[in-house]
């Protein structure tokens, strides 16, 4: 711990999550209508504040236009394929209907990609995801025989305050890490299109996708890291943690698996939105990286009003009507849609499921820990976050600490929120890059096994873990890292690569952070 900076939490966020709930328990519950075309129409009464953003943006890309010149050249000229993951007609799925959620099986779960049919690809669709690498071989020396074996994955979710997310942000990702590693950045639908829900069942399509086809384009479904940065990093936890969630109420009814029917029954019962139609478990993937997320929606409220997007837009983002931001079930939807309340949620039914019922639930094959139903976490974080300040992190990793679920974790003294995918790389600095890159090494390693990190210091200076000592068991039952040299084939990043040399000078980086309206 003494490798990483840890501002101390701030006591206004606090205030602010019960002044927030305070305010919410005084106002009446009207039905909820979240429709597009009120969504729209209350974003259109929001322009002037949005069209200052939109100029700053424009002026932020100006001023590092020499950047995104190379930044487009690369993304129209690299190893690059786009794919289809969104529903198919022949699933019967409206796409429309409950903001996109598919009411039918899970889209595309064929796994002949070229069996699909053409009029499910829509050439302006934002169910598109873009695959850099499929075709790039890699001269891998510590590879048995020098055989060309499977790429691990990442799967990038971008940002873009759940309104301007596109798939491109990921290409500087991409231009350092593709040529070792299959890198996958799917493209989701925004707001006012969809709300949250929309939002989070193309997230998890497009995970369930990537599981059931990468090994078509070279990747390896076994080693699947899931990255987010910003929204999208929310929008990430949130289906890792629905997915244990949905997990948790499957063995409460002591059954490996119900059918559709049987699970939204039971969760109608319960109180609960239906489970996801995919048939991934999180533990499928080898781990969740989230950076700069707002893990908790609400403590945020204050913050995302003060950068642009109003209590209005914001009730309407999540789904919740105008008045007091709940849905037509009544739940708050600010709490419904935070990784930080659904975790606590995960622990409140875990231990309603073991409470009582150790013996039945050993007979039931189940012998498994809270920890044990989700992957590897790490958090990342710059402490100058102004857009999603650093406590967010702080108090989320309190949390899954106090619910005994190991997270490792990268604090950047002195960056921005949007450093880690933009700035920082411009500039020739792949601090995340490398941190990402190490995690995927340790996490996609099947034959070691390691002790908790706690135990090691790192010696960089920079808070990424690249030394771990490694040992032969796991006596306290957590998830722990061992040496990046010998958790895997992968070599380790040159930064000689032309791909990893600055493409911006500084001082157009430094005017840019100005003009940065994120």
């Amino acid at each position: 711990m003494n490798n990483f900076f840890q501002p101390k939490a701030s006591l206004t966020h606090h205030e602010a999550a019960q002044a927030a709930q305070q305010e919410a328990q005084t106002l009446p519950k009207p039905s909820n209508n979240n429709t597009r075309p009120q969504r729209i129409l209350n974003l259109l009464s929001h322009i002037p504040t949005f069209l200052f953003r939109f100029l700053r943006l424009v002026t932020f890309v100006l001023v590092l236009l020499p950047a995104f010149c190379v930044f487009l050249w690369h993304y129209l000229t690299c190893d690059r394929v786009a794919v289809y993951y969104g529903p198919c007609c022949c699933d019967n799925a409206d796409t429309e209907s409950n903001n996109g959620a598919c009411c039918g099986a899970s889209s595309h779960d064929k796994r002949n990609t070229k069996s699909r049919c053409t009029v499910c690809s829509p050439f302006f669709s934002r169910h598109y995801l873009d695959i850099y690498g499929s075709n790039t071989t890699t001269d891998n020396s510590n590879t048995d025989n020098n055989i060309q074996s499977k790429k691990p994955v990442i799967l990038f979710l971008t940002g873009g305050a759940y309104i301007i997310g596109y798939k491109m942000w990921g290409t500087l990702l991409a231009r350092a890490l593709s040529p070792h590693v299959l890198v996958i950045v799917p493209d989701y639908r925004n707001y006012p299109r969809v709300n949250v829900h929309g939002m989070v069942h193309d997230i998890d399509t497009s995970i369930d996708w990537v599981l059931n086809n990468v090994e078509e384009f070279g990747g390896d479904a076994s080693k699947v890291v899931l990255v987010g940065q910003s929204a999208g990093a929310h929008l990430g936890g949130v289906c890792v943690v629905r997915k244990v969630l949905d997990r948790i109420r499957r063995l409460r009814l002591n059954k490996d698996s119900l059918s559709t029917a049987d699970e939204d029954a039971a969760s109608a019962a319960d109180g609960h939105d239906a489970p996801f139609k995919t048939s991934y478990e999180a533990t499928d993937l080898c781990g969740f990286i989230s950076t700069s997320s707002p893990h908790n929606l609400v403590t945020m409220k204050q913050v995302f009003h003060r950068h642009g997007l109003s209590c209005s837009v914001q009730r309407s983002i999540f789904g919740g009507s105008e008045v007091d931001g709940t849905d037509a079930s009544g739940q708050d939807v600010f709490e419904k849609w935070s990784t930080f309340h659904l975790a606590k949620r995960c622990h409140d039914e875990y231990a309603s499921l073991v409470e009582g019922r150790e013996t039945e639930v050993l007979n039931a094959g189940v012998e498994l820990s809270l920890k044990d139903l989700f992957p590897n976490l790490c958090i990342i974080h710059g402490t100058n976050d102004k857009t999603v300040p650093v406590e967010e992190s702080i108090e989320f990793l309190s949390l899954l600490s106090n619910l005994q679920i190991p997270t490792q974790q990268r604090f950047y003294e002195g960056w921005t929120h949007t450093d880690p995918i933009l700035e920082a790389p411009m500039r020739g600095i792949h601090l995340y890059h490398k941190d990402v890159y190490d995690l995927v090494r340790l996490w996609t390693n099947p034959l070691k096994s390691y002790t908790d990190e706690s135990e090691h210091k790192c010696d960089d200076g920079r808070g990424c873990c690249n030394h771990w000592t490694e040992k032969g068991s796991n006596d306290s039952g957590s998830k722990g890292y061992g040496s990046v040299s010998d958790a895997c084939t992968l070599p380790d990043l040159d930064d000689q690569d032309p791909m990893l040399r600055p493409i911006c000078p500084r001082p157009l980086v430094e005017i840019a952070r100005i003009c940065n309206p994120f």
